[in-house]
């Protein structure tokens, strides 16, 4: 699949997703910081509500994306091939992590082709990945002392009891398209549910072809060279 096609398939939800639910997200607590906050930091600006589920700093728009539908068609489970920059933006949990993908959209698990791309501390590191082929963002959840890693991904039936443990936002500026804010949950079952213990910034680096056509926005985000990753 071309880069471009990422563009179209994730700026294009289909009549059958119109069923697609949006997992419900609470208010952190302790003094975390919110879905807004982080974005804020983030991107500059001030995010607040727009909407629902969206948040806007009068600039860039904040377009929540949807977590189950039939056939996962025009939700947040399943991520084209393409090359993306990737950057760790908050941490808010006790745990370690690593960020990373798992390969492929097929019926199994899969789990043990989890590649690692950044740690979740410090923030503010950056990666630029290529995959070959559709996939699965995912966390693993270093637990310490003898208990094992738990690996999360963005598909919910990866996951203990189903749970959706990635919530999305598709990121805009001036009506294009530039990139995706992630948010995870560490914790087995989400008892607490504000989304906020892994976050990452996803920048879209075009092809040659596709910043010809003017198929991307990159919102004055910066870019880093792409390397190729394959599962192992």
């Amino acid at each position: 699949m071309r880069f471009a096609t990422i563009i179209t398939a994730a700026a294009t939800i289909s009549a059958s997703a119109a069923s697609a639910q949006y997992t419900h997200v609470r208010s952190p607590s302790h003094g975390e910081a919110s879905h807004s906050e982080i974005l804020s930091s983030a991107l500059g600006g001030n995010f607040s509500s727009s909407g629902s589920r969206d948040y806007s700093n009068g600039m860039v728009f904040a377009d929540r994306m949807k977590d189950s539908a039939y056939r996962s068609v025009g939700t947040d489970r399943y991520w084209a091939a393409g090359t993306y920059n990737i950057k760790m933006i908050a941490k808010e949990a006790g745990y370690s992590h690593t960020f990373g993908t798992v390969e492929g959209t097929y019926g199994g698990g899969n789990l043990g082709d989890y590649q690692a791309i950044l740690a979740s501390s410090p923030t503010g590191t950056e990666a630029t990945v290529t995959m070959d082929e559709d996939f699965r963002w995912a966390i693993d959840t270093d637990r310490g002392g003898n208990r094992s890693d738990v690996l999360y991904t963005s598909r919910d039936w990866d996951n203990a009891r189903n749970t959706d443990h990635m919530v999305s936002y598709r990121l805009f500026e001036n009506g294009n398209l530039f990139g995706y804010a992630l948010f995870f949950e560490d914790i087995k079952y989400c008892s607490d549910k504000d989304y906020n213990d892994v976050a990452v910034l996803l920048t879209l680096v075009p092809t040659p072809q596709a910043a010809m056509l003017g198929l991307t926005g990159l919102g004055g985000l910066g870019l880093m060279t792409g390397r190729r990753r394959k599962s192992m």
